[in-house]
């Protein structure tokens, strides 16, 4: 691999704290490949463990929610990582990484990886740390965006039932002189 790319490479926070001559070890066990504009690089359900280094093109990260719609989560530009949660945890790829345009991905599979802590590599160790955190830090959005999701849910589902029991009293919203509650007013008799 280039040493210009490998420099790139290191922009990314799942190299954080490698030299490059550590990043290029590393590399050293990709496999490079090409997809076409509008192939999967891998699709969801697919059971694959492997940690893509997008080089060059753009790629879509797609969810297909089922019986909804299909999700558009990311366009990733070049010297992207993608992949990590079913490389870092055994489970079937939850989203589809679609090539948008022509793509080259760095491919680096679990079991060289593998191979790599078993043979006390500190570069494999510290890849491992930079992504616990990546992914910890994205754990917590999510969760930050649930609560905001349910609490917004709730306040609708609220507001819903005082709608409803207003209109079971006989009192409209929309009707001042009907009594009741008003945003700007309070209540009015």
């Amino acid at each position: 691999m280039s040493s210009e790319l490998v420099q790139k490479l290191q922009n990314l926070d799942l190299f954080r704290g490698l030299a490059v001559d550590d990043i290029d070890g590393l590399m050293a066990h990709v496999t490079t490949v090409t997809v076409a504009a509008g192939n999967p690089v891998f699709e969801a359900g697919a059971e694959e463990r492997a940690l893509y280094f997008l080089l060059d093109g753009t790629v879509e990260i797609e969810l297909i929610v089922p019986f909804v719609t299909e999700v558009i989560l990311d366009e990733l530009a070049p010297i992207s990582v993608f992949g990590e949660s079913s490389f870092f945890h055994g489970t079937a790829h939850s989203v589809t990484a679609r090539a948008l345009t022509e793509v080259t991905v760095a491919r680096l599979e679990r079991s060289d990886y593998d191979r790599l802590l078993e043979a006390s590599s500190l570069a494999a160790c510290r890849l491992g740390a930079n992504a616990a955190e990546i992914l910890a830090a994205k754990l917590q959005r999510t969760d930050a965006w649930i609560v905001e999701t349910m609490q917004t849910e709730e306040a609708h589902r609220v507001r819903q039932k005082f709608w409803d029991f207003r209109q079971e009293l006989g009192h409209r919203f929309d009707r001042p002189e009907g009594g009741g509650f008003s945003s700007g007013a309070g209540w009015r008799t």
